[in-house]
């Protein structure tokens, strides 16, 4: 048995979310848009670490934090039928550190050299169901930290959630279509693993927490033999959607994951 860290699934908000898309209270889903906004390498002096390299690296914010987006759109609205990418690098030298580097390290003084892999993406996704979606991604967003979130919408509602505030799920569903309210939801022990670590709602969780629910779920596949959580199977359609991200940009086209 196998599990990937794909843990922002795991965010009681994202898993009611679900329930609500799944069960028709937005109506037919008619599109998402998707974003993960980080400025972790957004200073000019950040060191040329491995993370920049295509030989160590592999891919940049694509296979960092976009990977995450393409889990959460897969998560909540299904397969990914094809695709449409830009990519760039905002940054395109650093330079080389000149001792031992450890998360983000600055250097200045070494020796320039180039960054081999993307700062930023975005990317028009065409579902399977029909459903349309805006994947958007960036380590360099200067005044961003961890903006990570989605807005779902349908044909009768609509759902907001922002990892900032991990706790709230914005909703807007009924009947009236125009003007219509959106409430906050804050979730509890009836939403997702929730009632495992808090008694009442609107007590806090955390992304230890998300951590927690990632080993459980691992743990508890490998003593039943059945697969809980995001499987391997989920990071290789991940992958493809990254690999398919990664033609797209350099093709200009739209590409197809089927």
């Amino acid at each position: 048995r196998g599990t990937v860290g794909f843990n922002y699934r795991n965010a009681p908000a994202v898993a009611y979310a679900r329930e609500l898309i799944a069960s028709g209270e937005l109506g037919t889903v008619t599109h998402v848009r998707v974003r993960l906004f980080s400025d972790y390498a957004a200073h000019p002096d950040s060191a040329l670490t491995w993370r920049y390299e295509r030989a160590r690296g592999g891919g940049g914010v694509l296979g960092d934090l976009a990977s995450h987006g393409v889990d959460l759109a897969r998560f909540l609205l299904g397969d990914i039928e094809s695709l449409a990418a830009d990519t760039a690098v905002f940054i395109p030298e650093r330079a080389r550190p000149t001792g031992a580097t450890a998360g983000h390290t600055l250097a200045t003084g070494g020796e320039l050299g180039p960054v081999e892999n993307e700062d930023y993406v975005n990317c028009l996704l065409r579902f399977a169901s029909g459903a349309r979606g805006v994947l958007e991604a960036s380590r360099v967003s200067v005044g961003e930290q961890n903006n990570y979130g989605f807005e779902v919408h349908g044909t009768k509602g609509a759902v907001f959630w922002d990892y900032r505030r991990m706790g709230e799920l914005g909703v807007g569903h009924g009947t009236s279509y125009q003007d219509q309210p959106v409430s906050t939801v804050f979730v509890g022990p009836g939403h997702g693993e929730y009632g495992a670590f808090q008694p009442g709602a609107a007590n806090a969780m955390g992304y230890d927490d998300l951590k927690v629910i990632e080993a459980r779920n691992f743990l508890r596949s490998v003593t039943e033999g059945t697969s809980y959580g995001p499987t391997l199977e989920d990071a290789v359609h991940s992958a493809t959607a990254l690999d398919a991200m990664s033609r797209s940009a350099a093709q200009r086209t739209w590409v197809s994951l089927g």
